[in-house]
């Protein structure tokens, strides 16, 4: 892939693996609104036995893999600050994990609290 710059955006990122996806035939083996909850080795399978939670349903499926890649990152739990009067601040309020990208920042004054 052609990335348009050094530092892909998200829209750049999820196109990629979109791409991906859909190129080599993976769209049926992905579900999203889907998290771990537990994953155990098995000796006498060679492999992993995996609890999955289905958000919207809160149904559990235990399944079974080969591979099991941890790529939780701590962007999936992420959270506001803690900042005393925090939710009375009336304009939007964007957070890294959770971008809205209709809001339109030009012009604007933004305030950035932590980076990073």
């Amino acid at each position: 892939m052609d990335w348009k710059s050094v530092y892909a955006t998200s829209a750049d990122i999820r196109g990629y693996f979109k791409n991906f996806a859909e190129k080599y035939s993976l769209r049926q083996f992905i579900h999203l609104s889907h998290q771990a909850i537990g994953a155990k080795w098995s000796s006498e399978k060679n492999g992993w036995d995996v609890e999955i939670r289905n958000l919207k349903s809160g149904t559990v499926i235990n399944d079974f893999c080969h591979i099991l890649v941890n790529a939780g990152g701590i962007l999936n739990a992420w959270r506001w600050p803690a900042i005393p009067g925090f939710n009375q601040y009336k304009g939007p309020i964007l957070h890294s994990a959770n971008w809205e990208d209709s809001v339109q920042l030009d012009g604007k004054h933004v305030g950035l609290i932590g980076n990073g």
